[in-house]
């Protein structure tokens, strides 16, 4: 079903399709600064490269034909289609000693402190990539900045 109805090509082999692939990232936290230097340095062409040789891998033995069944590639680098924390982000594990459990403030907290007139709002600093931490970040960050006009 599409949004206007029945769709007829449904059951049409040869219809088009639209596929997307991620690429997780399971490297340490202390890794990442390097990992997004080369998500953002790697050229096109090693990507497409690699994602030439899993489909040939993936529908091996399909008929597929990467050069002819593959209209276009789009990359998106950097996005927020899907949430991966590592483990500490964005809650920092908590410290236990003794049988007593101290909660410590994570990196987010941190990251998100004013900067003399500066303030920091966006959802990255309030917990996951989500409508909803956009606008606990508005309105902590407005609160923060109103006092200052």
């Amino acid at each position: 079903m599409s949004a206007t109805g029945p769709n007829p090509n449904r059951s049409n082999p040869n219809r088009q399709t639209v596929l997307t692939f991620y690429g997780g990232n399971n490297l340490p936290v202390n890794a990442m600064p390097q990992a997004r230097i080369d998500l953002l340095t790697t050229p096109f062409s090693s990507y497409e490269s690699s994602l030439r040789s899993d489909m040939n891998r993936i529908f091996a033995g399909r008929n597929f034909d990467f050069d002819r069944d593959v209209q276009a590639l789009y990359l998106y680098r950097w996005g927020h289609s899907m949430v991966y924390p590592k483990p500490g982000w964005p809650f920092s594990a908590p410290i236990v000693n003794g049988g007593q459990v101290t909660r410590v403030p994570s990196a987010r907290f941190y990251a998100r402190q004013q900067v003399g007139r500066i303030s920091f709002g966006a959802q990255d600093v309030e917990s996951s990539p989500a409508n909803e931490s956009a606008i606990g970040a508005g309105l902590r960050t407005s609160g923060e900045v109103l006092p200052l006009l």
